[in-house]
């Protein structure tokens, strides 16, 4: 059974015992099986958002979806069917707290032959989560039908403790559409409901169609007494090299120290290209007093291409760049990162630097030429570089003790990028949590094993099949059960 509205699909849950028996046995199977397996990409679209629930608890909602002419049918009477395995794990500081196992069942009359007629399937599950809390979570699924046709993958929650400011305003969810309860069409599935409206989630983050409106929701929460009695939500649109494409605002009474926004935004004159909507709080004099995390976004206008962007010169560039503005100590923490992808030739000239302007011209030509596009102010190369920095300091980071950007799952991310697939082991009675990282596209495929070792939440890379990476088969016996004083030492001795 399938629900049905503007040509978007809602997947529907079963809940027969049989089917559930099927799943566990078959989802434990490939699991355990997994690295012995031929496997392809089973193409899967996850996203995710945190609101408060209450000074203690926030709500995790992870969203989830299926493009339908790609995934594998199966004749049954005279219908097409498909049957999607889905195992998703929660965990909060290195502990399992919640796990759910479910089958998606979609099924159609006939199946389309046409690559442009498709449909999003779409689901949604909410947790509850400790706002202190280090939260990730493992989402799995797998083809019913064509075992070698799976997803897996591990994100680590940016939680937010949203009693630490006086305003705060949640993570932003873009939706495929927003509709009133009260006079929707359809049933939606309730996990959609919020106050009166069904938010049906949009785990693509593509704005595709003839109507390309970005529909956006979230919260924001005010912890000051007396309530202010009136606020001005503003709403931005960035381009990739973060110039504004779109600015609107609204004034708001303030009512609840709890309230929530929704709204829809025309783009149809603004070009095809990636995008970033960000919202803000200000007071009525227009000073701003909270910032949303900004949400990216994907915008497909069939009538307007991708605009042409402005060339500049490698002098106007470089007046242009951050590294004029920076002093040597923040010049050399710079390279002191960046010596993750420099080469050797590199590292010994930037050692012989004596003045900060000859450090700064470095900097420019290092990420200059990096750069997928070099007469362009935006460099791209620096972008992705800093964001796995900043990831990894939400992350990796162990306490006050270790900068996340020092940590070897750090090295790895920013040396080889996001891996294909990410296991998490949490810890067990005398064994040690592991983390297990894949790249499917790296020297022919190439595994990378972490163990946190200590129990603080450093995990270090001790055994890799990638070349010049640490080599050690019996990194299991070694360091998840037990701990080779020996190994250690010849491993920090070689870093």
């Amino acid at each position: 059974m399938t629900l049905n509205l503007n040509g978007k699909h809602l997947d529907c849950f079963l809940n027969c015992r049989r089917l559930r028996l099927f799943f566990f046995i078959l989802l434990f199977f490939f699991l355990f099986f997994e690295q012995n397996l031929f496997s392809k990409s089973l193409p899967v679209y996850l996203d995710y958002a945190i609101f408060r629930k209450n000074e203690k608890e926030n709500i995790l909602e992870v969203y989830y979806g299926f493009i339908d002419n790609q995934l594998s049918y199966y004749k049954q009477g005279k219908k097409y069917v498909v049957e999607l395995l889905i195992d998703l794990k929660l965990f909060e500081n290195d502990s399992l707290v919640d796990s759910y196992n479910w089958i998606v069942y979609h099924e159609k009359d006939k199946l389309d032959t046409a690559k442009d007629v498709q449909n999003l399937l779409v689901g949604q599950k909410n947790f509850l989560i400790k706002s202190s809390s280090k939260v990730k979570f493992e989402f799995v699924c797998i083809d019913s039908r064509d075992s070698s046709n799976r997803y897996r993958k591990t994100f680590d929650v940016d939680n937010i403790d949203f009693s630490q400011n006086q305003f705060n305003i949640s993570n932003i969810q873009i939706a495929q559409f927003i509709e009133r309860s009260d006079t929707a069409s359809v049933f939606w599935q309730h996990e959609f409901l919020k106050s009166k409206y069904y938010i049906v989630p949009n785990p693509t983050l593509e704005i595709i169609g003839s109507n390309l409106r970005l529909f956006t929701y979230f919260e924001y929460y005010i912890n000051v007494n007396p309530l202010p009695k009136e606020i001005k939500i503003e709403y931005r649109i960035y381009n990739t090299i973060q110039e504004e494409v779109l600015y609107s605002f609204r004034n708001v009474k303030v009512v609840n120290s709890s309230q929530f926004d929704i709204n829809g935004f025309a783009l149809d004159a603004i070009s095809s290209g990636t995008y970033f909507f960000e919202a803000t709080i200000a007071e009525k004099d227009g000073r701003i007093i909270s910032r949303s995390k900004r949400k990216k976004f994907y915008l497909l206008n069939a009538e307007l291409p991708p605009e042409p962007i402005r060339k500049y010169t490698e002098p106007e560039l470089f007046e242009k760049s951050i590294f004029t503005t920076l002093d040597e100590r923040s010049l050399d923490l710079e390279f002191e990162k960046a010596k993750y992808i420099a080469s050797d030739y590199e590292k010994e000239l930037y050692k012989n630097l004596s003045t900060v302007e000859a450090k700064r011209r470095f900097l420019f030509q290092f990420w200059s030429k990096r750069n997928p596009d070099s007469l362009l102010v935006y460099n791209k190369a620096y972008d992705d570089f800093n964001q796995k920095i900043n990831y990894a300091n939400r992350f990796f980071s162990v306490g006050n003790q270790i900068e996340g950007w020092k940590t070897d799952r750090a090295r790895i991310l920013i040396q080889y990028g996001e891996p294909t697939s990410r296991e998490y082991h949490p810890r067990e009675p005398n064994k040690r949590s592991y983390e297990i990282w894949f790249y499917s596209e790296l020297q022919g495929g190439a595994y990378f094993y972490f163990v946190d070792i200590a129990g603080n939440g450093n995990y270090l890379l001790v055994h890799s099949t990638a070349i010049n990476e640490p080599y050690n088969e019996n990194w299991y016996t070694d360091f998840v059960t037990g701990t080779n004083t020996e190994r250690l030492q010849k491993m920090f001795l070689n870093r």
